[in-house]
């Protein structure tokens, strides 16, 4: 049920995005996380998570989208709701952490789910990495993996406009509270 909460939320934030028009860019600018504007005003925390519901194109929405629906569903079916949602909002509000500690003078707005999405990726790899349901679950994680990995090495060469260190803390955050479920679970099954 949130994984299809935070779907329609992502895709509503996106029409409205779209029924902006002209007056998109204002908006991003807004809502995103613009590293110079929250190192130098307190009403600019907000955007570490409003930014994780914005998108800059269809392609942007689909692909976070469908990573978020395969992934999001397993792990929230596993760990329950509140952990899930949990997961997510952490995991995103470290993803733009990392984008503001990697740019901090960046007047750049950075949005997008995927540094939530990364996170719910890594924590459905610590926690369940023995259990891939199926060849094309497997399948799109090794090509999220090879995507993040190409990626990152080419935005290391030349500018691409992608916050690939909200990936890497997104990923990071998740990867931190599903290792801290799996503790508090062992802790429970003694």
């Amino acid at each position: 049920m949130v994984t299809l909460i935070l779907v329609a939320l992502n895709v509503i934030a996106f029409a409205y995005e779209l029924s902006l028009g002209a007056g998109v860019d204002d908006f991003i600018r807004r809502w995103g996380v613009v590293p110079a504007d929250v190192l130098t005003g307190p009403s600019a925390i907000i955007t570490l998570f409003t930014s994780t519901f914005l998108h800059v194109g269809w392609l942007h929405l689909g692909s976070n989208m469908v990573y978020l629906g395969v992934f999001g569903s397993q792990l929230e079916k596993r760990v329950g709701p509140a952990k899930f949602a949990a997961i997510y909002v952490i995991s995103g509000i470290a993803g733009s952490l990392a984008y503001l500690l990697a740019q901090p003078m960046s007047h750049t707005p950075a949005v997008g789910a995927s540094g939530a999405i990364a996170g719910v990726i890594a924590a459905h790899l610590v926690l369940f990495l023995h259990v891939v349901e199926s060849t094309p679950t497997l399948l799109l994680l090794l090509l999220w993996l090879a995507t993040q990995l190409l990626s990152g090495v080419a935005s290391s060469i030349a500018s691409t406009g992608i916050a690939w260190w909200a990936h890497l803390g997104g990923f990071g955050g998740g990867f931190v509270l599903a290792q801290l479920m799996r503790r508090q679970r062992a802790r429970m099954a003694r």
